[in-house]
Formats: structure tokens, C-alpha cells, sequence
């Protein structure tokens, strides 16, 4: 959904935010790779419009305010991978 022009970017900001997300909520890129991540028809979005993307994300709370576009860092009401949960899931007994 990251890479799906058919969402505004600062949407597109959040999913790759939780699709790369580590067990401490952060998404780390190298270079140049968010905006590519976020471009279209092959063409990397400029590094103004990448950073408005991020800016809009942070204004919306989808990502914390220390997020920028080298690493987007979840905000701890909406990502809490951390530990797992005290009991099982009685649903989905394969985890």
C-alpha cells in the first residue's frame, strides 16, 4: 500500500512506516529510498515532497514527531510490537 499511487502520500508515509516498522517501531531507509519508495511510474518523489509526505504524516499523528525521512517512527497508540500479549490468542493458536 506504500507504493499505491491511488493514496495520498502522507497515507502512503504511514503504511511504509508500519510495513517496515522493527519491534521498537522504527522504519530506517537508506538515502533516497522513501522517496523512491513513494514515487511513481518509476520517478523518485522530490526530497521537498518527501518531506512534505513526512511533515503531514507527524502534523496528522500516523507517525511520531521524530520521525523524518531517513527513519519514520510509529507513535505508541497506534504500534505496540514491543512484547506480545499476556495470553494466547484462543483464535489464531499458531503463534
Amino acid at each position: 500500500m506504500a507504493q499505491d499511487p491511488r493514496y495520498d502520500n502522507y497515507l502512503r508515509v504511514y503504511f511504509a512506516a508500519l510495513g517496515w516498522a522493527d519491534r521498537d517501531g522504527h522504519a530506517s531507509f537508506g538515502p533516497g529510498k522513501l522517496a523512491a519508495l513513494l514515487g511513481e511510474n518509476g520517478k523518485a518523489l522530490s526530497k521537498q515532497s518527501a518531506n512534505a509526505a513526512v511533515k503531514r504524516a507527524k502534523d496528522l499523528d500516523l507517525v511520531s514527531p521524530r520521525s523524518g525521512v531517513p527513519c519514520l517512527v510509529m507513535p505508541g497508540h497506534l504500534f505496540q510490537k514491543r512484547s506480545g500479549a499476556p495470553a494466547p490468542c484462543r483464535i489464531h493458536t499458531d503463534r
